[in-house]
């Protein structure tokens, strides 16, 4: 039976993980419990075995490849779907793959930006889906609501497509999703592979599970279901899909202690349904400090990137330098500007096709009081909070991040500034928690379990988790903490 390499410290649980002759093994680690670390000495310990680790991401991945043994082949899944593209595209793949925005494919089409929009989402979706064919389900129900006339959707969404795997067109590309989808329609086998580790299995759409588990391979699935965040982006949890032979726990957390363990397994203990495995906080310090010193570093976590906007309003008497994580164009400010525009009665100048489809503002605030679209709602709130000054206040968030990279984070004296999405993975000192996650009360009433969404629970989750010893809570989830008695001391 295969043991793990002494220069790896691993607890019980890990060495039963590396320990597993499981064909099929699934491993629900929780946060901060070290699964990297855990996968790696399970390659480690079959030096034999040839391995394909899979990652989500490509800072994923060139982390993983950092680690692994030379057994171990570091890919994403659009890695191996590439050689589609070049096989499509031939010396002209860099120009022909990437983004199309809709402004193009309303030229190229003859349709409008709306109508584009919505045949760019429906590819996604299908692209994510284990559908052989692009059909009415994919279109995107807030743009059909809209617009009307599915078919006539369809029909361009299906035109569309045409023209992406087209080798002879110039102007609309092949998204990276779309040869990650010829490529699983192509039902390959990874012969050369006798395992195939999956890392962040949570966030596998089907198009991927798919070409994972036709595999005649070891399979093993690590992952956080309480992590799983991606469904807009078609993520299903791959950890309840794969027919296991084996499922093993990894839930000693070594990021944090005791009183952030203790307030995620509330969370989950009443808002997830099957919730089976609590995180142990073992890290240090045992005890969690419930504001943030904020004449220290810190970060700040939101739920929406309209809320990100107004936490960077908020800080902005602190004199601090800001770091939006991945880049201020990633937190679409431009979209929040869009807005303004359409308040001050400017609807030439948004740019959004989606915003733009809308007569006025006080229609899109219409809308976003009966909406469950949270980014929707932050975004009328913050134009109905700040109104007139959101241009100079862009100017002047924009003009205090400081661009860096991750090795230099140690050093900076400011402020980050994040999604929940974007600091997934990370983790900080002190986090500062907004106000725009999921609701507890409503009309004075405590919700329960099914009244609140699943992914909602899961953001609250991830945010929480990233902070090591000091944490600010959402108003709403520290009043409700409080209720049931539930506050770490």
């Amino acid at each position: 039976m295969p043991t793990c390499p002494a220069p790896i410290q691993l607890s019980a649980e890990g060495q039963r993980i590396v320990s597993s002759t499981a064909r099929r093994l699934v491993v629900q680690a929780g946060a901060g419990t070290g699964k990297s670390t855990t996968l790696q000495a399970y390659a480690l310990a079959r030096p034999r075995q040839r391995m394909l680790c899979l990652a989500y991401n490509k800072a994923i991945q060139l982390e993983a490849a950092a680690r692994m043994p030379s057994n171990v082949v570091c890919r994403t899944s659009h890695a191996l779907a590439y050689k589609v593209a070049r096989a499509l595209f031939g010396s002209r793949v860099e120009q022909r793959v990437g983004k199309t925005y809709p402004s193009t494919v309303a030229r190229v089409l003859g349709c409008s930006p709306l109508a584009a929009n919505a045949a760019l989402a429906a590819i996604q979706a299908w692209c994510g889906s284990l559908d052989e064919q692009l059909g009415m389900d994919h279109l995107p129900n807030h743009i059909v609501v809209r617009l009307g006339e599915p078919r006539v959707l369809l029909q361009l969404a299906q035109l569309l497509w045409e023209h992406m795997v087209d080798p002879h067109e110039t102007e609309i590309r092949l998204p990276h999703d779309g040869y990650l989808k010829l490529y699983q329609l192509q039902q390959p086998l990874l012969r050369e592979f006798g395992v195939v580790l999956v890392d962040e299995a949570q966030d596998l759409n089907h198009c991927t599970f798919d070409v994972v588990t036709r595999q005649d391979a070891t399979i093993v699935m690590v992952g956080d279901e309480a992590q799983s965040i991606n469904g807009y982006r078609g993520s299903v949890n791959a950890l309840r899909l794969l027919d296991a032979d084996e499922r093993l726990p990894l839930m000693s957390s070594w990021r944090f202690g005791e009183g952030i363990a203790h307030m995620a397994n509330a969370l989950l203990s009443n808002f997830k349904g099957e919730f089976m495995h609590p995180i142990v906080g073992a890290g240090e310090p045992r005890k969690t400090r419930l504001d943030v010193d904020v004449t220290r570093p810190f970060a700040i976590i939101t739920r929406t990137n309209a809320m990100a906007f107004e936490e960077a309003v908020n800080f902005l008497d602190l004199d601090r330098s800001y770091h939006f994580i991945g880049g201020t164009e990633g937190y679409r400010l431009e979209k929040i500007l869009d807005a303004y525009h359409l308040w001050m009665g400017e609807r030439a100048m948004v740019r959004d096709p989606y915003l733009r489809s809308f007569p006025s503002f006080a229609e899109l605030a219409e809308l976003a009081l009966d909406a469950e679209d949270a980014e929707l709602k932050q975004l009328v709130r913050a134009v109905e909070r700040y109104g007139g000054r959101i241009p100079v206040l862009i100017d002047e968030i924009t003009a205090r991040h400081v661009k860096m990279n991750k090795s230099a984070w140690a050093q900076f004296d400011g402020i980050f500034i994040g999604t929940t999405h974007k600091t997934k993975g990370l983790e900080f000192e002190q986090v500062w928690l907004a106000d725009d996650y999921m609701p507890f009360f409503e009309e004075g009433r405590e919700l329960e379990l099914g009244e609140v969404e699943t992914e909602e629970v899961h953001l609250l989750y991830v945010g929480l988790t990233r902070a090591r010893a000091a944490v600010r809570l959402p108003e709403e989830f520290a009043h409700w903490l409080e209720h049931r008695r539930l506050l770490p001391a």
